[in-house]
């Protein structure tokens, strides 16, 4: 896909996601808020970030190596919205206005959203969000991918639906979450 294209559907999905949000908020906020709101409920991981990376890694064929280290998860509730704009405007050459998930090649971290509402509303979690990512993560480090192509995002999508097929849909579900711990 090519940059100007990717620019283009990553502003339509965030601009989606704003547009059906049921509070007049917007869905990223800013590291210091101008008015105190309510707190939001986050989404938790119900896998751990290790296990999800194996879990894709395994599904592209490609196989996890120690001298690659993986990446550093950002979770939109902990992370200030300025460090997501920096890592967005090196790779896509803008600063996003909201928070939005993302994985940037030069820092080698997954940026998510984490708000609960918009995955219960959509009916995706945050782990095959991260799978997703995770994706991304491997097509750069392992297969050298610069994401010029179509092909990226496509099997991006793809492995997240399967992720979700199989790790999370309820009745199909054969493994047990292990318990998560994030750092701060």
């Amino acid at each position: 896909m090519s940059r100007s294209l990717r620019t283009i559907v990553v502003l339509a999905a965030v601009s989606l996601i704003a547009a059906t949000a049921d509070a007049p908020d917007p869905v990223g906020r800013t590291a210091v808020p101008a008015v105190a709101a309510a707190p939001r409920a986050v989404a938790e991981l119900q896998y751990d970030p290790q296990f999800i990376l194996e879990a894709v890694a395994n599904r592209m064929g490609v196989t996890l190596r120690p001298d690659v280290p993986p990446p550093v998860i950002r979770l939109e509730s902990r992370t200030p919205l300025e460090r997501l704009q920096a890592a967005a405007e090196r790779q896509w050459g803008f600063r996003p206005e909201v928070f939005t998930t993302m994985y940037a090649t030069a820092t080698n971290e997954v940026y998510l959203i984490d708000e609960a509402r918009l995955y219960k509303r959509y009916g995706y979690t945050l782990d095959d969000s991260l799978a997703h990512e995770l994706v991304h993560y491997i097509q750069a480090r392992y297969l050298g991918d610069r994401f010029t192509i179509e092909w990226s995002e496509a099997e991006a999508v793809a492995i997240q639906r399967w992720f979700r097929r199989q790790f999370l849909t309820p009745r199909l579900v054969a493994v047990k979450p292990p318990r998560v711990t994030l750092a701060p």
